[in-house]
């Protein structure tokens, strides 16, 4: 694809620890047409000070943009996307870092596809017990498939044509800031006229959020998920929301729920057992991918996994009881888009 311009759209707020890093491994890319817009959207820290300094030091590359109000990430990529002069768009999150040979993949790949996801390497970028974990998980449901058709358009790891995503609209704005299901709804409309593709070719590295954030984080996205999946009725072909991890964690959940009953009855007990084994067919590769890796963090990692997997199911049990109870307002802010 030479001769043909990436514009990095890079939304803001208050990155002051890991911007710099960011946009330096961008540029060190070494993509011949490169363009990388910052939008800062209304930092209150020193952000606005370094996006300026980064625009001086390589002023053919960046282009800067400081948004009228705060609006959320969702409004940012659009505003960058609406600044940028690339024939391909590549949106990435400002606590990333991106692999030298990311843009170069990209390019080799977006000519079979309208868009492509890229996948986070495995080791985090920032220590931790729970941030290795959540690298590792990511990494091993990502990348097992190599290169498949897909249905999210994740985008702190992803490109477009531009032409597309500004047929398609950009963004939906409408969205409550903070649902965090934009690059769900993105995805779904993209997949109903076009082809996106998973790529585990192209990685980059992130920081991930320690234990309080990320039972947040599962708890509120999987919640919304379960609504959506309920409005759709599938399940994504890869990642961590396919069908076997929705069926493991489910199995867990139901497997810890019956462990008082096998005093009482050997028959529950077997359930249980089944439970229990239906849960290792779903995370039984990672937990092996873990131990290859890293034996010594192998306990670590079943425990967190034993942890979240209930986080998970408590949070798709908590979505599908809003949509039964019609406390659920995804029909009407998403159902005729996707």
């Amino acid at each position: 694809m030479p001769g043909e311009r990436i514009s990095v759209i890079i939304p803001c707020y208050n990155a002051t620890a890991t911007l710099e890093a960011c946009v330096r491994s961008v540029i060190a890319t070494g993509y011949a047409d490169l363009e990388v817009v910052l939008v800062d959207d209304v930092s209150s820290d020193a952000t606005p000070e370094l996006i300026a300094a980064l625009a001086a030091e390589f002023p053919d590359q960046i282009r800067a943009l400081r948004q009228p109000a705060q609006g959320g990430p969702a409004k940012a990529r659009n505003a960058g996307a609406d600044m940028a002069s690339g024939a391909y768009l590549f949106f990435l999150d400002s606590d990333t870092v991106m692999d030298g040979h990311a843009l170069d993949r990209f390019a080799a790949r977006i000519r079979d596809a309208v868009a492509v996801v890229g996948i986070y390497e495995a080791e985090p970028l920032n220590p931790g017990l729970v941030s290795r974990y959540k690298g590792y998980l990511n990494h091993y449901f990502f990348a097992r498939g190599g290169v498949i058709s897909y249905e999210v358009f994740d985008s702190a790891r992803a490109g477009i044509r531009a032409d597309v995503f500004r047929e398609l609209g950009g963004y939906n704005t409408s969205l409550e800031w903070g649902m965090d299901f934009e690059n769900e709804e993105l995805g779904y409309r993209i997949i109903k006229k076009h082809r996106l593709v998973l790529d585990p070719a192209i990685h980059v590295g992130h920081h991930f959020p320690g234990f309080a954030k990320l039972t947040r984080t599962y708890f509120t996205r999987v919640a919304q998920w379960m609504e959506i999946f309920m409005i759709r009725r599938k399940f994504e072909s890869g990642g961590v929301t396919s069908a076997g991890t929705g069926m493991s964690s489910a199995a867990l959940l139901c497997a810890l729920a019956s462990l008082p009953g096998m005093i009482a009855h050997p028959a529950v007990g077997f359930v249980s057992l089944v439970l229990w084994l239906v849960y290792l067919w779903g995370y039984g590769g990672f937990f092996t991918f873990v131990l290859k890796r890293r034996p010594f963090y192998a306990p670590v990692a079943v425990l967190l996994n034993m942890y979240f997997t209930v986080v998970l199911a408590c949070g798709a049990l908590t979505g599908a009881l809003r949509v039964i109870s019609g406390r659920s307002r995804m029909r009407e802010l998403i159902g005729a888009r996707i």
